[in-house]
């Protein structure tokens, strides 16, 4: 049997002296753990493997840090195992690490009889470790005391640590680790318990973690209470003692050397996200304000400040959080006018949306034009974690009331934590699009004025300069969110002396945090440079009535909240949110200036999978290509496949294919926040393959937005990661035009999955929807009646989803 990869084969010397640094590095952590009684002598081991050693095949679980000894607790970059360790249990592993063996010994292979190095499990797991560490309190956190005293001081924050737990390994594997670990659990408790006023428990993860948010009892704020949400604006916080750093150093003292605590963060403070916007003293139309004739189908709901008065005629329902006093309707009204009539407003390159859109006025973040913090605070003296309960109880209701399932999210989060690090608010949006069925669109962000980069340059060498000076616009929290959707803007057409559609100066971009790609779309967001009047290509409306002309990430997001919201209402019946985001990922189309040869290595972080078209465009397609739309569950021991002919019509030569494929799958694997930048469990992946003259089939598909590469034997996992999109939840593929590809008609499509080590997909599956369609570039082949005469020729039912549109009430 094949034990794995030996990385040290050939070098037994080598391998030698890397044993014995691994065996003297663990038994230097068990020390430690044995003379530090106070928590139970548990501990938590990083293991980091060897860079080309991170592939699940190669991880020291099954010789070393075996489950009935050393437990897979968390995770922290892409190849860091975290275990649960006590002393006792790491005598087994510096054990198992001893015995591997110097010298390989031979072996016959039975069938072939050729003679090769048969090296050992233990010696082919720990020859890919790099190195190991005990997980310390320069891990669990990256301030000072001082820094937090000040940060914590601020409005805004609720004045508390988000302190996150490791998770604790299931007694009945090992018992002596869990009696051990609750000794520091008890430590921790009396840490909670000196302060219970600034405790709250905010979440527990499937595998026994804890994430709760702790401050020092004297910094507690309180909200004067209010008999009604209007006198609120005449009610500020009490005077609250700020703590000094001394104490902040012994609450983080605490804290810092419990082994139970895997990071010490500080929360984020939310504020609205800038807009340089311009009145241009020109009324709206009476027409776009009067509101719709008869029933509107899409509807969004607008998590911001509040929407103007003057677009009542439009709203569905207002949430009513704020008092009138903290109402601040620029910001929102601006979105919400892209959303009803952004055709009408910018005719020249959104003349084909249709006019129209139910609003829902989530209106939870108050008006501080000082920025102070305090507006905020008297609304949520408890933090961000308290005003992300008041989101969630708006989507709860509108979702469960009017069939609300997508929300505009376009707010700035300042975090001074650690930005290699998945943040709280994302992982809470995450918990939420789940919870309730619904989809954030999310805006990427703006660069402050003095950080934004140089307008696109057309020469793409240039504009790679440019981009590659470029060293703070990164997609930042929550904008990693990988259940939902993160915007990037767009330049509009026709600024003097700006590229259209290019990447907007102010706008941040990919890459995001490893594990999915970042952007996932771009739409237009008005330029960066606005013309001597103001005008910055992007109109909308204000409360007043008046047009508006504005630029940022925020308003790029509503025109693609607005066509998923669409999607949603055109398709009759209940449709997977799986669904939605594979149509738009599907049909979203490259701006000529990515496609560039120089420009598209780096497409996909700078627009993702591109730019979304019209729910219509979507669904109304032409003859000459056929969609379909797989919408079911992976469940554990099978794979979804079906093998069909490719259209009569696109075929020559006895098997020769032509035409054109694109494949997208969109996933909800199970996702464990605690496993970092591997927090998603199960890799489901489609394939598109054509059938060889050896009978195998042989995948022809490409990621989207990135150049072909050479096929090779052998991918390394790095390969995969970034070629085939592996542990993503989005994924998109294309094959190139094919003039006469394979020997054969034949093809297969097929789902499948692969687990993490140690994980087991979910009894009940995994949701997935696949979208695929096969085109004729030259739009003259009867695709979609040859390739669906053959579908339920070999008895498969397809249904046309053409027919299912229901009618859109527009005014």
């Amino acid at each position: 049997m094949d034990n794995g990869t030996d990385f040290y084969a050939g070098n037994d010397r080598a391998f030698a002296r890397h044993r014995h640094g691994l065996a003297a590095a663990l038994r230097a952590v068990r020390d430690a753990l044995a003379a530090d009684t106070q928590f139970g002598s548990v501990g938590y081991v990083k293991v980091t493997m060897q860079p080309n050693a991170i592939a699940k095949s190669h991880r020291p679980q099954g010789a070393l840090f075996r489950a009935r000894w050393t437990p897979h607790v968390a995770t922290e970059g892409i190849g860091e195992p975290i275990f649960a360790v006590t002393p006792e249990s790491l005598r087994y592993v510096i054990d198992a690490i001893e015995s591997a063996e110097t010298t390989v010994v031979d072996k016959t292979n039975k069938t072939t009889g050729a003679v090769a190095p048969h090296p050992s499990r233990k010696r082919c797991e720990a020859s890919a470790i790099a190195n190991v560490a005990l997980w310390t309190e320069q891990d669990r956190r990256n301030f000072s005391a001082a820094e937090a005293a000040a940060w914590l001081s601020k409005a805004g924050t609720g004045g508390r640590y988000v302190v996150t737990c490791f998770p604790v390994a299931s007694a009945s594997h090992v018992p002596h680790l869990i009696d051990q670990t609750m000794v520091a659990e008890e430590r921790l408790n009396a840490v909670i318990d000196a302060n219970p006023s600034t405790t709250q428990s905010l979440r527990d993860t499937n595998y026994g973690g804890r994430i709760l948010t702790l401050g020092i009892g004297a910094s507690e704020r309180s909200a004067v209470s209010a008999s009604s949400r209007d006198d609120i604006a005449e009610s500020r916080m009490e005077a609250a003692v700020s703590p000094s750093p001394q104490q902040h150093q012994e609450l983080l003292d605490a804290l810092g050397r419990n082994p139970r605590v895997r990071s010490i963060a500080l929360p984020p403070i939310i504020s609205a996200e800038h807009a340089d916007d311009t009145t241009l003293g020109e009324e709206v139309g009476a027409d776009i304000l009067a509101g719709p004739d008869g029933e509107i189908a899409s509807r969004v709901g607008v998590i911001d400040g509040g929407v103007g008065d003057n677009l009542r005629p439009w709203m569905g329902d207002r949430w009513g959080t704020l008092s009138t006093a903290d109402r601040n309707t620029d910001h929102g009204t601006f979105i919400s006018g892209l959303l009803i009539a952004a055709a009408d407003l910018n005719p020249a390159f959104l003349g084909d949306q249709s006019r129209g859109c139910l609003i829902f006025d989530v209106d939870v973040l108050p008006a501080d034009p000082g920025q102070t913090g305090i507006p905020f605070d008297a609304y949520y003296p408890g933090g961000v974690p308290q005003f992300l309960d008041e989101i969630e109880s708006a989507v709860e209701a509108y979702r469960r009331d009017h069939g609300v399932r997508i929300f505009n999210l376009s707010m700035n989060i300042q975090n001074p934590g650690d930005a290699t690090r998945y943040g709280f608010t994302a992982a809470r949006l995450d918990e939420i699009a789940k919870e309730h069925d619904v989809i954030f669109v999310i805006s990427a962000g703006n660069l402050l004025p003095r950080d934004m980069r140089p307008e696109w340059h057309s020469a793409p060498d240039q504009a790679l300069v440019s981009l590659a000076a470029d060293q703070l616009g990164f997609v930042a929290e929550p904008g990693e969110s990988i259940q939902n959707v993160t915007v990037s803007a767009l330049n509009p057409p026709g600024m003097p002396g700006q590229v259209p559609f290019a990447l907007a100066r102010y706008s941040r971009r990919g890459p995001g945090l490893r594990g999915a790609t970042k952007p996932d779309f771009a739409h237009v967001g008005g330029s960066g440079t606005a013309t001597p009047t103001g005008d910055h290509g992007l109109v909308s409306v204000n409360e007043d009535g008046f047009l508006v002309s504005g630029c940022g990430t925020s308003y790029a997001a509503p025109l693609v909240a607005r066509r998923l919201a669409d999607l949603d209402a055109l398709i009759d019946g209940n449709v997977s949110r799986e669904t939605l985001l594979a149509l738009m990922v599907h049909f979203a189309y490259t701006p000529g200036v990515f496609g560039q040869k120089a420009i598209l290595p780096v497409t996909r972080d700078l627009i993702g999978f591109g730019v979304p078209i019209t729910a219509e465009k979507m669904l109304q397609r032409d003859d000459s290509e056929i969609t379909l739309v797989v919408s079911s569950t992976l469940r554990p021991g099978e794979d979804n496949l079906f093998e069909f002919t490719w259209p009569e019509a696109l075929v020559k030569d006895g098997g020769r294919c032509s035409g054109q494929a694109r494949l997208t799958l969109v996933a909800s694997p199970p996702i464990a926040h605690e496993h970092g930048d591997e927090r998603v469990r199960a890799n489901i992946h489609a394939r598109l393959m054509q059938r060889q003259d050896d009978g195998q089939f042989k995948g022809q598909l490409s990621p989207i937005n990135s150049l072909p590469t050479p096929d090779k034997a052998h991918k390394t996992e790095r390969d995969l990661l970034k070629e085939t999109m592996k542990w993503q939840v989005v994924k998109s593929f294309q094959t190139a035009k094919m003039t006469g590809r394979g020997p054969s008609s034949q093809w297969k499509f097929r789902v499948d999955y692969l687990e993490r080590t140690d994980e087991k997909l979910p009894v009940d599956g995994v949701e997935y929807a696949a979208v695929m369609t096969i085109a004729d570039p030259t739009r003259q082949a009867p695709v979609f009646a040859q390739m669906r005469q053959h579908l339920n020729s070999i008895g498969i039912q397809t249904d046309d989803i053409r027919t299912s549109i229901r009618a859109r009430a527009t005014t």
